[in-house]
């Protein structure tokens, strides 16, 4: 892939350079130019949003190294900011210096990208902090403080092993998807195979990555015997 200001006009040219044509009774309309961003469901979008929102990444790891912001302990297993689309994860100490700095990289980034973080509708968790720096991180950021365990990428966050009761909603979404009164519609094959693809693919990210009680897996069990068997677990 080139890099520097030959890719990016190539990039600016293929985006502005394109057109759609409408077809009316068969017959194509005059052009409509594409000069307002590229089109949806275009190849090369993704790989510009990655390339843009990869520079946040750079802005945080820059300010660590300038010592701007205090680094993470330990540094090699604790990443300064996750990134998944719209959802996006930043790890800080919680003093009014760091935060202010946060502050000023994501106004930074948002006035280049277009990017803008609304922080009323974000949120801020403490982890392993006294009560007194509740409120300097409230009035630095402005947004909301919510205890754990958080939801991220539809998986619950928390510094301790997950319990039964908040990992409920994954037994309820499991169930819900299949009620029994379906089973009754299909025969054991096709009972079967929805097991294999339903109640293993709905799960299978968060039992990735956690460690679940014991329990929630007999549980889940219960429910694949319950729908393969017609309700007779």
């Amino acid at each position: 892939m080139a890099s520097g200001t030959d890719s990016l006009s190539g990039w600016r040219s293929s985006s502005s350079s394109a057109s759609t044509k409408v077809l009316l009774n068969g017959s194509p309309g005059p052009p409509i130019w594409h000069r307002q961003g590229l089109r949806q469901g275009d190849p090369m979008s993704p790989q510009l949003f990655v390339l843009a929102v990869d520079t946040l990444g750079h802005l945080f790891k820059r300010a660590t190294e300038l010592g701007i912001i205090r680094q993470l302990l330990p540094s090699r297993s604790i990443p300064p900011i996750s990134l998944y689309v719209d959802d996006v994860t930043l790890f800080c100490h919680p003093q009014p210096d760091d935060i202010e700095v946060v502050k000023a990289i994501l106004q930074l980034f948002g006035r280049a990208s277009g990017l803008h973080v609304n922080f009323a509708k974000s949120t801020a968790t403490l982890i392993g902090c006294e009560d007194d720096t509740v409120m300097p991180v409230i009035e630095s950021l402005g947004c909301p403080i919510v205890d754990l365990p958080i939801t991220y990428l539809g998986i619950p966050l928390t510094i301790r092993r997950p319990t039964t009761a908040q990992l409920l909603p994954l037994l309820d979404k499991v169930a819900a998807r299949l009620p029994i009164w379906k089973a009754w519609l299909m025969n054991r094959a096709g009972r079967l195979e929805l097991v294999k693809l339903v109640l293993s693919a709905i799960p299978l990210h968060q039992l990735l990555v956690l460690a679940p009680p014991k329990r929630i897996l007999r549980m889940l069990k219960r429910i694949q015997r319950g729908f393969l068997w017609a309700g007779r677990a």
